[in-house]
């Protein structure tokens, strides 16, 4: 990344401390230090304020970072679907333990009343694959996090012109009929399962 030796020269132009320039673009010191070192990258806002206040382009600013950010987006977000798709199948996998559990003719359950043993494992089964599930959803999260791949996309997308698209829509965007049937599917079947295990307990 070039940006870190840009901003530590337009910085020593401008005879300006890190604790002055993060005053002047509204961040912390800390914050300064961190895209000096490269812990971090400054989003679309901060790369605005920095390109004012240094009297250049953004463009001129990130010039050679772009390619590196297009390179870490292709890699590591593909990665990061493929951890989405286990996850989605971890929570497909709990559904099909509770559909047999529910459809499994078996004895009455000495765990809880009401309810049957296949019901009691099935439901049991659908909650460690939707924790194992919410896991790995947050391994993704953090892979995102660390890699600033929220932060890349904006940036490269600027670059092109393009519109800054919103992290959580795109891929309700690029797939919104899947997107919605997924949701829909999973809120549904969730809301019976409660609805049914309240019943079960409370009703009989």
């Amino acid at each position: 990344m070039e940006l870190k030796e840009s901003l530590k020269e337009h910085r020593a132009r401008l005879g300006l401390s890190q604790e002055e320039l993060a005053e002047r673009i509204f961040v912390s010191r800390q914050t300064i230090s961190n895209w000096e070192t490269d812990r971090t990258y400054p989003d679309v806002q901060s790369l605005l304020l920095l390109s004012e206040l240094f009297e250049t382009s953004i463009d001129e600013l990130v010039k050679g970072d772009v390619a590196t950010m297009e390179k870490t987006i292709k890699e590591t977000w593909k990665t990061m679907q493929n951890w989405a798709l286990a996850a989605w199948g971890l929570v497909a996998i709990g559904f099909i333990c509770l559909i047999v559990g529910f459809l499994l003719p078996t004895g009455p359950s000495s765990l809880a009343a009401n309810c049957t043993e296949g019901e009691v494992l099935g439901i049991v089964l659908f909650v460690a694959f939707w924790v194992m599930g919410l896991i790995v959803i947050n391994k993704v999260e953090v892979m995102k996090k660390q890699n600033d791949l929220v932060t890349y996309r904006e940036i490269v997308a600027f670059s092109k012109g393009e519109d800054i698209e919103a992290d959580e829509q795109a891929f309700s965007r690029r797939h919104p009929a899947l997107s919605n049937g997924l949701k829909l599917s999973v809120s549904a079947i969730s809301g019976f399962v409660v609805m049914y295990v309240v019943m079960k307990i409370f009703v009989g």
